[in-house]
């Protein structure tokens, strides 16, 4: 069996987070309007990813610490670490780190604070 992932789902809690992932190159696609959810449904897609966006006001915030079963957070792979970080530099940054492989990473805070991290392509 070959698997490949079809999307990302992810909760927000106001229309301004839309912003971190357009600067990422993101653009909407769709929106509707779920009146028995009262929330929103967002598609957004760039060349390579789809996020399915969830904007909901009134959801529970996320526990970061501890941190609790289920998914912990989305990866990108990038082109340049301190590309990224230029284009986000408004946004709160953990320093850069390697993997055993020597891949530089970071992790970024988007507006609702979760952690979203950028992967280093090896040259």
């Amino acid at each position: 069996m070959q698997l490949s992932i079809n999307h990302v789902a992810l909760i927000i809690s106001k229309e301004e987070c839309l912003d971190f992932y357009k600067l990422l190159g993101f653009r909407e696609v769709s929106r509707q309007f779920r009146k028995d959810k009262n929330d929103y449904l967002i598609m957004m897609e760039n060349k390579t990813a789809v996020l399915e966006v969830f904007l909901k006001d009134d959801a529970p915030l996320r526990l970061c610490k501890p941190e609790a079963y289920g998914c912990r957070h989305i990866a990108f792979d990038v082109d340049n670490v301190d590309e990224v970080l230029e284009v986000l530099k408004d946004y709160e940054a953990q320093p850069i780190r390697f993997t055993e492989s020597g891949r530089r990473f970071v992790f970024v805070n988007d507006s609702d604070n979760q952690p979203v991290e950028f992967l280093e392509k090896i040259k």
